[in-house]
């Protein structure tokens, strides 16, 4: 799936091959590590994190163009090269509406607790709206340096998931303009 989607900012694939014991991939090295890395030091200013949420959207522009739902966007699955550039990796469990396929089984939730979207809870179906929730979800911790829902159980995640408001990033970061919320 990922072999089709070309786009500056989605890994590229160089070259795949299984053999019994699994499937191998050969995609370009990044240097500047995960998104998921960088956060351990806290939130990015406005204008990165705008400039970082803005080269992975183009990225689902892409795929969603192609049909494809990433299904688990999160900063761990956003890379960055040596001058802070964002790529999409890691299609894993992303599905082809097009061709109706997936590399899992109907039915199955899938995707990280603190990033899934209601649908995805749910068993609903998806859309492009699926990616920019979690792309949402990544907003939010790049400006404030934490993710949205803090809870450790992934049941009391997914409840807050379905039930509750996204916090206010303002509450932690007054110095943002108050339509950051919007």
């Amino acid at each position: 799936m990922v072999a089709r989607l070309e786009s500056p900012h989605i890994v590229p694939l160089y070259d795949f091959w299984r053999e019994p014991g699994g499937a191998f991939l050969v995609m370009r090295w990044m240097r500047g590590g995960s998104l998921a890395e960088s956060l351990k030091s806290g939130g990015w200013s406005l204008e990165t994190a705008v400039k970082l949420i803005d080269q992975i959207a183009k990225a689902l522009s892409i795929a969603h163009h192609q049909g494809i739902i990433h299904r688990d966007l999160k900063p761990a699955n956003i890379l960055l090269d040596e001058e802070g550039n964002a790529y999409l990796t890691d299609f894993g469990i992303a599905k082809d509406l097009i061709h109706d396929h997936s590399l899992t089984n109907t039915g199955d939730v899938l995707g990280s607790p603190y990033y899934i979207t209601p649908e995805q809870i749910l068993n609903e179906p998806l859309s492009a709206q699926t990616d920019i929730y979690s792309l949402g979800l990544t907003l939010y911790e790049l400006l404030v340096g934490q993710k949205p829902f803090t809870d450790k159980s992934p049941v009391a995640l997914i409840q807050k998931q379905l039930n509750d408001p996204i916090p206010s990033v303002l509450v932690h970061r007054a110095d943002l303009p108050p339509s950051i919320d919007n």
